[in-house]
C-alpha cells in the first residue's frame, strides 16, 4: 500500500492506494490526521486515480476527515472516481458534504 501526501498551502492532497479497506483505512487515518493537525490543514482533496476498490471503511475515512476540516471552514473534494466508487460515494450520500470533481482547481480554495 502507498498512500502519498503532499500538502499545499492549507491543502491537503492524498493520493489513494488500489484498495482502500479496513487495513488501509486505519493507516490513512492516522497518517492524514497528522498532516491535518501540524500543518493546519483546512481543505482536503482524495485523489483516487489508483483506487480500484473501496469499502465501507473508505466512507470513515472520508466522514471523519470532513469532520476535522469543517470546523475550519474547509472542504473535503474526491477526484478522478471510478464507477463503482462513484455508486459507493452517491449511495451513502456523501456527496451532500464532499465535492467531486475531475480535476481540483487548487487557486479556489
Amino acid at each position: 500500500m502507498e498512500v502519498l501526501y503532499e500538502v499545499r498551502g492549507r491543502n491537503l492532497l492524498i493520493y489513494l492506494p488500489e484498495e482502500l479497506d479496513h487495513h488501509n483505512a486505519k493507516i490513512i487515518t492516522e497518517q492524514s490526521d497528522w498532516y491535518i493537525i501540524s500543518n493546519k490543514i483546512q481543505n482536503i482533496i482524495f485523489n483516487f486515480k489508483r483506487t480500484k476498490f473501496m469499502d465501507s471503511s473508505g466512507i470513515g475515512v472520508i466522514m471523519g476527515r470532513y469532520k476535522l476540516v469543517k470546523n475550519r471552514g474547509g472542504k473535503v473534494t474526491v477526484t478522478n472516481i471510478n464507477n463503482s466508487i462513484d455508486r459507493i460515494l452517491t449511495i451513502s450520500g456523501l456527496y451532500k458534504i464532499v465535492e467531486k470533481t475531475i480535476t481540483p482547481d487548487l487557486s479556489r480554495y
